[in-house]
């Protein structure tokens, strides 16, 4: 009987000597993931950029070709298909120059700045809203300063927009835009914290009014 107990506490110690070791290693894991992840977000950050189907800077080679770019009013402006490129977007204060798509659904998200197909594109009169990753394209977009410019430059026209404020909002809260607007503006939205990795419940959203670009004419406003 005495040989039997020895042989199971053997046996215990033996199970304690291989078990605790690697209980231990996982939480000394965990407790350096939680310890360091503030400075690893650059690293996913680029970890990410070198991932995504297209690189983030823009083609200049494909650059959308500048029509009108003098005139005031533009005939018609034909709306895109979903995940089509159709411009390119700068915010030289925040160091953002990137690709425009129609569509803001994940693949299109990846490969640059989205424009929301609930809402209109530049010429329209109306809002428009474009969204891009907060640890992408639009990682700097909180150094975007009232007074600043962004420039959208499309297949059909050059467009300046004036920024005119920011805010941080719920990304529920359907009162950090207004869709319904009788006059064409600019909203931008990403992420919040910019540092945080992948989707929070918070939004930046940066507002600009409309400075020049050639529009439909007034009688078909927000039209295609």
């Amino acid at each position: 009987m005495e040989n039997g107990l020895f042989q199971k506490l053997k046996k215990s110690n033996g199970v304690k000597f291989i078990l605790y070791p690697i209980v231990f290693f996982i939480l000394s894991c965990l407790i350096l993931i939680l310890a360091l992840a503030p400075l690893m977000t650059p690293v996913f950050s680029i970890w990410d950029m070198i991932t995504l189907a297209e690189p983030p800077a823009f083609n200049q080679e494909d650059a959308p070709i500048t029509l009108n770019e003098n005139a005031t009013v533009v005939e018609k402006i034909v709306v895109p298909s979903d995940g089509e490129q159709y411009g390119e977007m700068e915010i030289p204060s925040a160091g953002i120059k990137a690709p425009v798509y129609y569509g803001d659904d994940a693949k299109t998200l990846r490969k640059g700045v989205g424009t929301y197909a609930g809402t209109y594109i530049p010429g329209q009169r109306r809002t428009i809203l474009m969204a891009a990753h907060n640890n992408t394209y639009f990682h700097t977009l909180g150094e975007a300063q009232v007074g600043d410019q962004i420039t959208i430059t499309t297949t059909y026209g050059k467009y300046v927009y004036e920024i005119t404020g920011s805010q941080v909002a719920l990304a529920t809260d359907k009162t950090a835009y207004d869709l319904t607007k009788e006059e064409e503006n600019l909203i931008l939205y990403t992420c919040y914290p910019f540092n945080a990795l992948g989707i929070t419940n918070r939004r930046y959203f940066v507002y600009a009014k409309y400075v020049s670009g050639p529009q439909v004419p007034l009688e078909t406003e927000g039209g295609n």
